[in-house]
């Protein structure tokens, strides 16, 4: 060993000390022989070859035998990789290749190292990666199984007679304006009006904005990172939406999104390398990948050098099937170790096969989505502004659901609930998040009809959809002393005092004179206990059943904290900072806004097995419940189940925990789960057992035990759907009209 040597550490390397590097020796680079591109990441290693050390790079030690050729494909970035520069050629050569007698001259050898001025080594890694220059003509798009517009599906639109794809992003707002992202390229001029194929239909989009982004100065976008003669390729437009209660925010397929996860030159680092992520493709329809490369410069033309933010490759042993089409796709981190799951990172532009040899893998090119709310000064918009709250994930409806068809009292009700069970939910062993995804036209099982159906508004597009208010049917605040009224809990202490004029006089004195501020979740469970009780006394056991499996979804409701607490989404009378606020503040503007999806879905999602599980083996044979008669009792149990849900998971808690852990920076969903998991699954379970209880006692009170078994029977999925889209079928009405239902 040579002691005057100094110790090399290639792991001290930073993003900008690559940068630097390649900068430097860039023109050098790929201008030798085969040399396609280059890109800054971590080294790869072959998957069949041990882990080097700095010193065997250093001395350039070449193996004894040739070795085969590095591609994407048979190597991987493993913990030790070292920073580097990689440098894609499209041929692989072998040493000998290089010299007098040799293919190539000496000149054309690729280092195995560069020496910066000051005296820094920056490692070379060469990668077979031959691009495929034939083109693909895009898939059909995917038709959409969603209610609504939303990003992840396809647009079909037609520029100068030729079809062109592209897929739509997420929503953006300029705190004034909403805007749909989709590739800069398909949706046209600033000020045309895009219409788009979704599916079978054709739909106005919108006015195409003058919010886009092009080619861009790599310094401009990346201030103190050098790039001289650089360009970004960033290729987004936005797209002014037309009505924008047709949108959903969240994407088709993977939900609501968390907040951005917000990249600059002062946090973009070599940790990126590897970061698993997830997106929506319109035309491919999920896909899965990794960043896979930094800074990818991908074309020269008349002295510019082309680049783009993201180069995003497959996963190990998961193929990354994305096609031509996916433009304007936008990609979420994937990853347990953020404190935010499903965080949008990169809006996909374009995408390059690289040839394999033995087969052609794609690769995704992407724009780093924080330089694009910087740019167009947007911010990504994760939840509706026009709703009035957030609601309780489907893993969680689907549970209950499920569960409660096996602890039935009565047998014969019990037989046709478990004959029934993947009508109103699926087999407990057959759900998880991909439940979240299920929408109309198909049919949707009855315990998430309430959200996914109702909820979407009568027009001549959505046939399924609701004339009147769905929303209010699915809380009620209930602990909300203000304004010098006592809550409706304590103006509620018996069924006889379960009013809905009470509940009108209490509302207009505190100020809630919207509809959407008015929940009236005990009195939706009178009314359709009284409708079970009326379908089983007409023996009309298809309807009995599918009112039943809606039930599932307002108990389920019920069952959870914050859809009984005017602490829904946060604390109103706190500031965001946590101090005191003088007035209410509106609906998720308050302190810990966030913790009603973070803890009623993203929590469950996330531990969906244990969830499931849990509350299945916390069950005994039946409800164990005394049973109840007329609609009054059954309204009122609803409202001892949120007492009991409240008593046993705080809500003023929830919100001080979930506003501690996303302040510190930990997982906030593994937290909640930690903290409060235990008492969820002791709340489902409570859920569960008042949901079976309500269907027997309707089924006894309406005279079910007397029906012939000849009509207990498994009711076919087109006669439910039928009964649910009908207008009259449990109509939805707000609290002022619920008189007549009850």
């Amino acid at each position: 060993m040579d002691i005057l040597s100094p110790t090399i550490d290639f792991n001290t390397l930073s993003l900008l000390d690559l940068l630097h590097a390649r900068q430097q020796f860039h023109p050098h680079l790929i201008h030798k022989a085969n040399v396609v591109g280059t890109a800054v990441g971590r080294y790869l290693i072959r998957r069949d070859d041990p882990d080097p050390s700095a010193t065997d790079t250093l001395t350039g030690r070449t193996a004894r035998t040739p070795k085969p050729a590095r591609t994407l494909a048979n190597s991987q970035v493993r913990p030790h990789s070292w920073p580097c520069i990689l440098v894609l050629v499209s041929r692989w050569a072998q040493p000998q290749d290089f010299g007098p007698r040799g293919e190539y001259g000496l000149a054309d050898y690729i280092p195995k190292r560069v020496y910066m001025e000051d005296g820094r080594v920056v490692p070379i890694c060469v990668v077979e990666a031959a691009p495929d220059e034939e083109a693909v003509p895009p898939a059909p798009p995917v038709k959409p199984a969603a209610a609504k517009l939303s990003g992840g599906i396809s647009i079909v639109t037609r520029v100068q007679n030729v079809e062109h794809v592209a897929s739509l992003g997420c929503l953006f707002t300029d705190g004034h304006t909403t805007y749909i992202a989709t590739s800069r390229h398909v949706a046209g001029e600033p000020g045309t009006h895009l219409k788009g194929t979704i599916g079978e239909k054709e739909v106005g989009l919108g006015r195409v904005s003058s919010k886009q982004m092009g080619l861009l100065p790599f310094e401009r976008l990346y201030a103190g990172l050098p790039g001289k003669h650089l360009f970004v390729n960033a290729d987004v437009a936005l797209v002014e939406v037309e009505d924008l209660t047709a949108w959903s925010a969240a994407i088709f397929g993977l939900g609501q999104l968390g907040p951005l996860a917000d990249l600059s030159p002062q946090n973009l680092t070599l940790n990126l390398i590897g970061c698993p992520l997830r997106a929506m493709g319109g035309v491919s329809g999920p896909l899965a990948g990794q960043i896979a490369a930094l800074f990818y410069r991908y074309e020269a033309r008349g002295g510019r050098e082309y680049v783009a933010d993201f180069l995003i490759g497959p996963r190990a042993d998961e193929a990354l099937n994305t096609t031509p089409g996916d433009s304007g796709t936008v990609w979420v981190v994937d990853s347990p170790d953020v404190a935010e799951r499903l965080m949008p990172i990169a809006i996909q532009w374009g995408g390059t096969v690289f040839d394999q040899g033995a087969e052609e893998v794609p690769y995704v090119l992407a724009t780093n989505l924080s330089n694009v709310c910087r740019d167009l000064q947007v911010e990504v918009v994760r939840s509706s502004s026009i709703a009035a709250f957030e609601y309780w994930g489907a893993v969680g409806h689907y549970t209950i659901g499920a569960l409660a068809c096996g602890i039935v009292k009565d047998p014969h009700l019990n037989d046709l609930m478990m004959k029934n069970q993947q009508r109103v939910s699926f087999r407990p062993d057959d759900i998880n998040t991909s439940v979240e995804s299920i929408a109309p036209p198909q049919f949707v099982p009855l315990a998430d009809v309430p959200d996914k159906v109702w909820k979407e508004k009568k027009s001549p597009t959505v046939l399924f959809g609701r004339n009147g208010p769905e929303n209010p049917n699915h809380y009620a605040d209930i602990d909300l002393a203000t304004a010098g009224q006592h809550s409706l809990d304590e103006q509620t202490p018996t069924p006889a005092a379960l009013e809905p004029q009470t509940w009108r006089h209490y509302y207009q004195a505190i100020g809630f004179n919207a509809v959407s501020e008015r929940g009236l979740l005990p009195f939706r469970v009178w009314q359709i206990y009284k409708a079970m009780v009326g379908f089983v006394a007409a023996k009309d056991v298809p309807s009995f059943v599918c009112a039943a499996g809606v039930l599932a979804h307002y108990v389920g409701d019920a069952c959870q904290p914050l859809h009984g607490s005017y602490l829904d989404d946060g604390d109103p009378f706190r500031n965001p900072d946590g101090t005191p606020s003088a007035t209410m503040l509106g609906h998720s503007k308050g302190f810990g806004h966030g913790v009603h999806t973070a803890y009623e879905k993203t929590m469950i999602n996330d531990h969906f097995d244990l969830v499931v599980n849990g509350v299945r083996h916390s069950l005994g044979n039946n409800h164990g419940m005394t049973l109840v008669t007329g609609g009054r009792n059954a309204g009122f149990a609803t409202i001892e189940l949120m007492r009991r849900s409240r008593a046993r998971l705080d809500p003023m808690t929830l919100v001080n925990t979930y506003a501690a852990l996303k302040s510190g920076g930990t997982s906030v969903s593994g937290g909640l789960w930690t903290k409060f998991g235990n008492k969820t699954i002791e709340t489902m379970k409570d859920g569960c057992c008042v949901l079976a209880m309500l269907w027997d006692s309707a089924w006894a009170e309406g005279g079910g035990p007397a029906l012939p078994q000849t009509l207990l029977k498994r009711f076919n999925r087109p006669t439910l759907r039928g009964i649910y889209e009908g207008q009259t079928f449990l109509t939805s009405v707000p609290l002022g009209q619920i008189d007549q239902f009850l």
